[in-house]
């Protein structure tokens, strides 16, 4: 490339001091130069924040918030600061190996009509990299045996000003799904080959929040939302199918929840997404008719 775009690379951290160095120096490692490095600690109360202030890079860019915003209002702070073409995501627990910006950049400038890379591991159908369109994406997400659109933020890169238009949902557990559906929704997205980067799984992580129900929950929520906000250009019929596929598994969840006698949980399920018994049972014996 004769003119390397700028990339944000964005680390968010909390109570990170037991990584957060492997972290930074790992971003600051990279053979692709051209970066520019925020890091936003959200009044971590451990030694997180005297960790970062050693690192005297003049790409970085950090802050410590004065008061603890929660992780997504976190990101968007960031995501508002971003200057650069594309921006990752590697948090104060995770690693991305030194030729990773490289990779993704050349990844993405190869194809630009792509609103996101995400990279995955070997599938024995798919040669990477892939571009698929929105409708093959929401296709593999809602019926697929294999997810392509799951995956950890260390694994996402985005077209910055695409994340700056939409920012990420806060009122959700599970807002990097989310945030990854309304791309899907609007631009192809592009699967490369992984991993060039690392992504730490520890305790209290989101994906760890959101069992027993919540995770299911929440994606049947978001996707609603998402798809009657951003889907105007789907077919009716299509959006409609992924609404009763939805609804199925949720209804599957609940008769699973009552045979384990978790009243609470089934309760909370109703609860949350307004469905009915009636509903329930009938998307469970598979008899419910929708309306045309």
């Amino acid at each position: 490339m004769t003119q390397q775009p700028l990339v944000t690379v964005v680390t968010v951290t909390y109570n990170s001091a037991r990584f957060v160095r492997d972290t930074i120096e790992s971003v600051l490692a990279q053979t692709y130069t051209d970066l520019e490095y925020i890091i936003g600690d959200d009044c971590s109360t451990d030694d997180t924040w005297d960790i970062i202030r050693q690192y005297k890079d003049p790409r970085i860019k950090a802050w410590r918030n004065e008061k603890n915003l929660g992780e997504y209002p976190n990101r968007n702070k960031a995501i508002g600061q971003a200057t650069g073409k594309y921006l990752i995501f590697i948090d104060g627990d995770d690693i991305i190996f030194s030729h990773g910006i490289a990779f993704f950049v050349n990844m993405m400038e190869a194809f630009p009509e792509a609103g996101m890379a995400i990279q995955k591991g070997y599938y024995n159908n798919i040669l990477f990299p892939a571009l698929f369109s929105p409708e093959e994406v929401l296709r593999n997400h809602f019926y697929g045996k294999h997810d392509l659109l799951s995956s950890s933020f260390a694994s996402n890169f985005f077209r910055t000003s695409l994340l700056q238009q939409w920012k990420l949902p806060t009122g959700y557990i599970t807002g990097d799904d989310a945030i990854r559906l309304v791309f899907a929704c609007h631009h192809p997205v592009l699967f490369v080959s992984g991993w060039v980067s690392w992504p730490r799984e520890t305790p209290g992580q989101a994906s760890s929040k959101a069992k027993d129900g919540t995770g299911l929950i929440e994606t049947y929520l978001y996707s609603k939302e998402i798809l009657s906000h951003h889907g105007e250009h789907l077919a009716s019929a299509f959006v409609r199918d992924i609404d009763g596929t939805l609804k199925r598994k949720l209804s599957r969840f609940v008769m699973h929840r009552l045979r384990k006698a978790k009243w609470r949980s089934v309760k909370e399920i109703l609860g949350k997404t307004r469905l009915n018994w009636s509903e329930i049972a009938k998307y469970y014996l598979g008899t419910y008719v929708p309306n045309a």
